[in-house]
């Protein structure tokens, strides 16, 4: 899978846990979308576009197809309703759907970071 350039823009102001890499922050990003979307992981490390383009494909597909899902896994992200409805009222579709993707790969970049971060400190306590 292609890396996302908003993750390692994400990624820029942040500073990783001592002993984590920008390589296994990606892979934990990845992991947590999957995990949330509930995606088959083999599947998914064999694409070759973003993991942006796939949620944004994923987005598009759950919006037409399968609502009830989509908001399930955005759920299951922890992506606020507030925030969902707020894209979804001032933005065409196309656009909501990628600022969406966007939204929900920086949620699951925050959720790595929070654990990896307040991980480490637990651990030095």
């Amino acid at each position: 899978m292609e890396t996302s350039a908003g993750l390692v823009e994400w990624l820029k102001v942040r500073e990783l846990p001592a002993g984590r890499t920008a390589e296994n922050f990606r892979e934990a990003v990845t992991a947590q979308v999957v995990k949330d979307f509930q995606w088959d992981a083999e599947r998914v490390a064999q694409v070759s576009i973003s993991l942006v383009q796939l949620l944004e494909d994923e987005i598009n597909w759950g919006l037409d197809r399968d609502a009830q899902g989509l908001f399930a896994s955005f759920y299951r992200l922890d992506l606020g309703e507030s925030k969902i409805r707020e894209v979804m009222d001032w933005n065409e579709r196309p656009q909501a759907a990628r600022l969406l993707a966007q939204l929900s790969l920086e949620r699951a970049a925050r959720k790595v970071w929070l654990r990896w971060t307040f991980g480490a400190l637990d651990s030095l306590s």
